[in-house]
């Protein structure tokens, strides 16, 4: 099977045919190794280091200040731009949830217990198995690239 660009970027820099040291190849080594990843829920929204997600702190009176510090952590490392929300399906549904980008959803969110990992599929059904899958609108925020 044919390599993606990203595919073949990483391995020609992982065997060094290419000068890693420089800045410019440092960066599309970088980029090329994040978009080549799974998406992970903590991608779009906050979550604590189990991957659930966490809820917005109302203030940061008494033992809620630790939590402020955590979400403000896990807000950090989100990549993706946008007012992203996400919203657990009924218990009926196929789906975990939904990921809600602006008021649309983007996003269906499953867990697959075979492989312990959330899978992601946009709203034409296919799954998203790498970054580099995400709908084109999708941007990352201002300093993760």
């Amino acid at each position: 099977m044919r390599p993606t660009l990203h595919e073949y970027t990483i391995e020609q820099l992982e065997s060094n045919s290419l000068n890693i040291n420089s800045d410019v190849i440092q960066k599309i080594y970088n980029y090329a190794k994040l978009t080549n990843r799974q998406p992970k829920l903590g991608d779009f929204v906050p979550c604590d280091e189990d991957g659930d997600v966490m809820d917005e702190p109302i203030d940061t009176i008494g033992g809620v200040e630790l939590y402020a510090k955590r979400y403000q952590a896990a807000q950090d490392r989100v990549i993706f731009k946008g007012e992203w929300r996400f919203e657990e399906a009924d218990l009926l549904d196929q789906f975990n949830g939904y990921l809600y980008y602006e008021g649309e959803i983007c996003l269906f969110v499953c867990y697959d217990e075979e492989i312990d990992q959330l899978l992601f599929e946009n709203e034409d059904e296919e799954l998203v198995s790498r970054i580099e899958d995400l709908p084109p609108q999708i941007e990352f925020k201002e300093g993760v690239i």
